[in-house]
C-alpha cells in the first residue's frame, strides 16, 4: 500500500471550525463538493473510491503463501454495492484511520478502512485485517437513514491460525419489540435454515443476545477454512442481496420524532457496541491504545461517546424503543489488560497465534 502521511492532531478541525469528532454522519449542513474537497485536504482526511482501486489486494503482507481469506468478499461487495446503490457516495474521514502498518517490533499486520453513505444509508464501513495467518479479519456495518427504522447490518468474519474460523453476520434489531421482530426478522428464517453450520450461537460472556442481535443471526465457528468459500460466502451474499431489497422496499418516515427515535436507538447501538466489542483490544495490541481509541469512537462506532471526555452520555431508549434509558461510557480495553502473546509454540499445540487478544476471543466464541 502507499505511504501516508503523518496524522492529524486528535483535536484536528474542519476549516470552518467543525471538530471531526462532531463532524460524523447526520450532523451539519451538506457542503458543496468543491467546500469538502478543500476541507478534506486541509483536515488530512482521505476518500476511500481512490484506494478501493487497488481492490483485491495482490498478496499478504506477511508474505505471498498467505492466504487473504475474505479479500473475494470485498471484491464481490463493491461492484454489488455500486451497481444496487447507485448514488453511493465516498464519506472522508482521518487519514490516520484509514490505514495503519504495525511497528517493526510486531508481527506483520495492516488494517485499511472505507467509507461510504447513499440516500439509503447513512454509513457504510468496510474493514479489512491482514496479519498473515496469524490474522485475517473482514468487519463491515451498515447503517440505514434514520428516516428507516431497519436494523443495522453486522458483518464480522475473522481467522485466527489454522484451525480457527468464525463468522458472525446478522440485521441487528435496534428494538425487541414483538412487531419489529416479526417485520424484519422473522422472514429470514428459510434463508437462515439454508446454512446449517452457520446456525450456532455465540457465548454470552461479551455480548447479550437480547440486545442488538437477532435470532436468524448467521454464526459459525469452523477448524478450517473450507466452509468460507462453500457456505460463508454464498450465505453472505444472499443477507446483503435481501437486505438491500428489504430498505428499498421501506416508505420513509421523515416525521421528527422517529427520526429522532431511530438517532437514538442506533447511537445506543455504538455505545453498546463500543463497550461490548473484544477486537478492540487487538487494535491497541499492535498500533497502541490512543490509536485504537480514536478508531472505535471516531470510526467504527462514532456515535458513542468516549469515557472521560467532555461529551455526556445521552439519554435514550430502552430495546422497546419506548422508555428512557440512560447510556453508561464504556471501558476500552486496552493491549496492556490483555493475555501475553501467544508464540510459535502454542500454535504447535493447536492455539491459533494472535497477538494479545485470543484468550479474550476464545472466551467469546467458547472455543
Amino acid at each position: 500500500s502507499a505511504s501516508r502521511g503523518p496524522p492529524p492532531p486528535l483535536g484536528a478541525r474542519l476549516r470552518d471550525g467543525t471538530s471531526l469528532r462532531s463532524a460524523r454522519p447526520g450532523a451539519g449542513t451538506p457542503l458543496s463538493a468543491l467546500a469538502m474537497e478543500t476541507q478534506v485536504e486541509e483536515a488530512n482526511q482521505v476518500l476511500s473510491a481512490e484506494r478501493l482501486k487497488t481492490i483485491p489486494w495482490k498478496e499478504s503482507v506477511a508474505g505471498k503463501e498467505h492466504r487473504l481469506l475474505y479479500m473475494p468478499f470485498i471484491e464481490w461487495q463493491i461492484p454489488f454495492m455500486k451497481e444496487r446503490l447507485g448514488d453511493l457516495e465516498d464519506m472522508p474521514f482521518e487519514e490516520s484511520l484509514s490505514f495503519q502498518r504495525s511497528p517493526s517490533n510486531k508481527p506483520p499486520a495492516v488494517i485499511e478502512s472505507w467509507q461510504f453513505k447513499s440516500d439509503k444509508f447513512r454509513k457504510i464501513r468496510m474493514t479489512y485485517i491482514d496479519a498473515g495467518t496469524n490474522a485475517q479479519v473482514y468487519n463491515c456495518v451498515i447503517y440505514p437513514d434514520y428516516k428507516y427504522d431497519m436494523p443495522i447490518l453486522g458483518i464480522d468474519f475473522l481467522a485466527f491460525g489454522k484451525k480457527k474460523v468464525l463468522a458472525i453476520l446478522d440485521f441487528q434489531p435496534l428494538t425487541q419489540d414483538e412487531e419489529y421482530l416479526k417485520k424484519y426478522i422473522d422472514p429470514l428464517k428459510p434463508l437462515r435454515t439454508k446454512y446449517e453450520d452457520l446456525c450456532g450461537r455465540m457465548s454470552s460472556r461479551f455480548y447479550d443476545e437480547v440486545q442488538f442481535f437477532s435470532q436468524q443471526l448467521l454464526f459459525g465457528k469452523f477448524d478450517n477454512d473450507g466452509p468460507v468459500m462453500e457456505s460463508l460466502f454464498p450465505a453472505f451474499k444472499e443477507y446483503l442481496e435481501q437486505y438491500i431489497d428489504v430498505v428499498e422496499g421501506l416508505q420513509p418516515d421523515e416525521s421528527p420524532e422517529s427520526i429522532e427515535r431511530v438517532r437514538h436507538l442506533q447511537e445506543m447501538y455504538d455505545q453498546y457496541s463500543a463497550e461490548k466489542d473484544p477486537a478492540v483490544g487487538l487494535f491497541a495490541t499492535y498500533w497502541g491504545k490512543e490509536w485504537a481509541e480514536k478508531f472505535t469512537y471516531e470510526f467504527l462506532f462514532s456515535s458513542a461517546v468516549v469515557p472521560g471526555g467532555e461529551e455526556q452520555p445521552r439519554a435514550g431508549w430502552d430495546q422497546s424503543g419506548k422508555l428512557p434509558l440512560a447510556v453508561t461510557p464504556p471501558k476500552i480495553v486496552t493491549g496492556e489488560e490483555m493475555p501475553p502473546p501467544v508464540t510459535d509454540d502454542d500454535e504447535e499445540e493447536g492455539k491459533a497465534p494472535l497477538d494479545g487478544l485470543i484468550a479474550s476471543l476464545k472466551s467469546f466464541l467458547k472455543l
